[in-house]
């Protein structure tokens, strides 16, 4: 029996063009069976944050008859808006998971899920699918955060008190999102619940993450590099020296941030001078700083994601998914052709986060 997880995650825009990601789990499900030639036993384990809900469909080909059952557990509360409060940004309103919130669905419950199957029916889970929006830290199910800080009362009886995670390995407990550092290492996870998570897997098995991973500031370097005089799809020497003039302060100071093990500090804020092969470093630890790389080696497997500076958008047409948008194709060039990415089967534009990608340190000049 061949095991697939997919997750719906909260669409917590509340803007009146609010997606259901269900819908795109139902319509992954309705093409992973059409596909299935074989005719192998099938379940697919939805976890929809959403309506609370954990909904098991088995599919089952006895003498090559085609059977589909539906199981529903209603576990968590369901979520609303009622369970976000209003940051006014000045000329928009975001919203955000309100603290305090226990009885719903969270990443925890979904690593659990794996971990299951990596105890009781190892080497059977095929794909493990996110479904949300996403940032370079990993899909973003609920929009809650990691303020590190939880009010907890022990009992209804006694007041409740205010305590800080700071500096601990902990999971906030009002926390809902995946957080790669903290995620697959003690209390979260044991070294036995780790085994068991990595031993759910198929030898094909994968994590495919379908949100986006834009961070803006990221974007803008790499767009900056591409638009470069010096600056070709392939065959860019590592000794190149790029000139740059148009660097923002953030740019700047992220590129230092990332390099500085390095050396590299750029005092002449307008006239940044940089050798190619620093610039590569730099998007590959940026790389292996996303949840996709992180969930990649700890899971083992290959992970779908989009690449740095990438958003994806809904597809149009039948059983529609997502795909990373294609006007992304000249940084889609630049991670296969000089960070050796390799892209998913199905065409859909997102990069192939393996276990061991490796940053080896630029060779001294």
């Amino acid at each position: 029996m061949d095991h697939y997880i997919l997750v719906a995650a909260v669409d917590y825009g509340f803007d009146g063009g609010t997606s259901d990601f269900r819908v795109v789990c139902d319509n992954r499900m309705k093409r992973l069976i059409a596909r299935n030639k074989k005719k192998k036993d099938m379940t697919f384990h939805i976890y929809d944050f959403l309506r609370g809900e954990i909904v098991t469909h088995e599919v089952t080909y006895k003498k090559g008859n085609k059977k589909q059952s539906k199981k529903v557990q209603n576990k968590y509360n369901r979520i609303s808006k009622a369970n976000y409060r209003s940051v006014n940004h000045g000329t928009y309103n975001s919203y955000r998971f309100r603290d305090g919130q226990d009885n719903v669905m969270s990443i925890v419950d979904v690593y659990k899920a794996v971990q299951d199957i990596g105890d009781h029916s190892p080497g059977t889970l095929m794909e493990l699918s996110f479904f949300s929006h996403g940032w370079m830290g990993g899909p973003i199910l609920v929009n809650s955060y990691d303020d590190r800080e939880a009010n907890i009362q022990l009992h209804p009886s006694l007041p409740s008190f205010t305590h800080s995670f700071r500096g601990a390995s902990s999971r906030d407990p009002d926390d809902k999102d995946p957080r790669g550092e903290l995620d697959f290492i003690p209390p979260t996870m044991t070294n036995q619940n780790l085994q068991h998570f990595q031993h759910a897997f198929h030898p094909d098995g994968y994590v495919w993450l379908w949100g986006c991973a834009f961070p803006r500031t990221i974007h803008q370097i790499l767009y900056r590099i591409e638009k470069h005089s010096m600056y070709r799809a392939n065959g860019v020497g590592d000794e190149s020296l790029f000139e740059f003039t148009t660097f923002t302060k953030e740019e700047i100071s992220l590129l230092e941030s990332y390099l500085q093990s390095h050396n590299q500090r750029f005092p002449n804020k307008g006239k940044v001078e940089i050798k190619f092969k620093y610039l590569k470093h730099f998007f590959c630890l940026a790389s292996q700083n996303t949840y996709a790389y992180q969930i990649a080696r700890n899971a083992n497997v290959k992970t779908y994601g989009a690449v740095l500076g990438t958003y994806s958008i809904y597809e149009k047409g039948r059983l529609p998914l997502l795909k990373v948008d294609g006007s992304f194709r000249r940084h889609f060039t630049f991670y296969k052709n000089y960070l050796g990415f390799d892209f998913d089967p199905e065409g859909r534009n997102y990069g192939e986060y393996l276990p061991g990608m490796d940053c080896p340190s630029p060779a001294s000049p």
